[in-house]
């Protein structure tokens, strides 16, 4: 039986953002770690071809995550520091994607208070700041939250490597399994 509207959208809404994510991922050049992943996870990741990459943005849940969620307060005075330095490697395309997916989370959080909590975590402080957010502070911060932008469990030590790992094998049960886990993470987490 084909799933029902709603739910087949949010799905392809969510796919839409993982695989958009995974794309920033790939092309962000910088050594080292970027949005928390290192440099091995993100060069397996550019290594998938496109069909293994789409699997691995099949993940029911957001892949992309905000280490502090946005809108939060916009330092005022000239002597305050700024909330995150901006490295170079950051392009446009992460400042639309983070803009864009917070809008999004502004959006399911004011009509779907359990869909945010999975996007966002279990934490109802994060999904109530959220929801309460003004849309004029939504616009003040979207500009800076890429700054904010993290792979979602990025500190997990076998995530990424293990869904990175599991895209590559013949599609089977280690890859559903796999994208279950971060279900299972996103019910246990505490923001």
């Amino acid at each position: 039986m084909a799933s029902k509207w709603p739910d087949s959208q949010v799905r392809r809404e969510i796919h839409e953002f993982n695989l958009e994510f995974l794309e920033l991922i790939c092309a962000d050049g910088s050594p080292g770690a970027a949005y928390g992943l290192d440099q091995a996870v993100r060069q397996r990741l550019l290594l998938l071809a496109p069909a293994q990459r789409e699997a691995v943005a099949a993940t029911p849940c957001l892949l992309a995550a905000f280490t502090v969620l946005p809108p939060r307060v916009i330092a005022q005075g000239v002597a305050e520091a700024p909330l995150m330095a901006i490295r170079e490697s950051q392009s446009e395309a992460a400042r639309l994607f983070a803009a864009s997916l917070l809008a999004w989370l502004w959006h399911t959080a004011r009509q779907d208070r359990l869909l945010a909590a999975l996007c966002i975590g279990p934490g109802s402080l994060a999904v109530e700041h959220l929801r309460s957010a003004a849309f004029r502070d939504l616009q003040r911060t979207a500009a800076e939250a890429f700054g904010c932008l993290e792979a979602r469990f990025c500190r997990h030590p076998r995530l990424w490597p293990d869904l990175v790992r599991a895209a590559s094998l013949p599609a089977g049960p280690v890859l559903t399994a796999t994208r279950l886990s971060v279900v299972q993470l996103t019910l246990i987490s505490r923001h």
